[in-house]
């Protein structure tokens, strides 16, 4: 078996592993293993042809992953109330995180709102909702955000 054949089987498993697991952690020797595949048919030196598939898989996993990750989502499960972050709503009851209170009305919902920054916020201003953790909502003053 040649080094390029080697090199080609080290980049199909990669990426059936990588198949199999949708994990993104794979994929990235695929390419190291093409490039060494590459360099040994065209008659490069073993050394070369390691040190091409660590450097390509290294750079690949360290620049790429990182891009694909936020633009896949991967592991990332959306649910119906990630679509209520960025939403603007008026404050029903005054949130106040020191005295405990604070509402918003989300439909026929009900929901707890903490103020994201800790400022005490009066009934009827507009809010932004810009994360949940659980049954409460955080806001910021609509104002506040730009």
């Amino acid at each position: 078996m040649s080094y390029g054949t080697f090199w080609v089987i080290v980049a199909a498993v990669a990426l059936i592993v990588e198949i199999i697991t949708l994990g993104l952690s794979s994929i990235w020797f695929t390419g190291g293993g093409i490039v060494a595949a590459i360099i040994a048919y065209l008659g490069g030196p073993l050394w070369l042809q390691i040190v091409a598939f660590i450097v390509v898989s290294t750079i690949l996993l360290l620049v790429m992953r990182p891009l694909a990750k936020k633009h896949l989502a991967i592991g990332q499960e959306k649910t119906n109330t990630d679509s209520l972050i960025g939403r603007t709503e008026k404050v029903l009851v005054a949130i106040d995180n020191n005295a405990g209170t604070g509402m918003i009305r989300l439909g026929d919902v009900e929901w707890r709102a903490v103020s994201d920054d800790g400022s005490v916020i009066p009934e009827d201003t507009l809010v932004k909702i810009s994360r949940i953790e659980g049954t409460r909502l955080y806001v910021k003053r609509e104002l506040d955000m730009e």
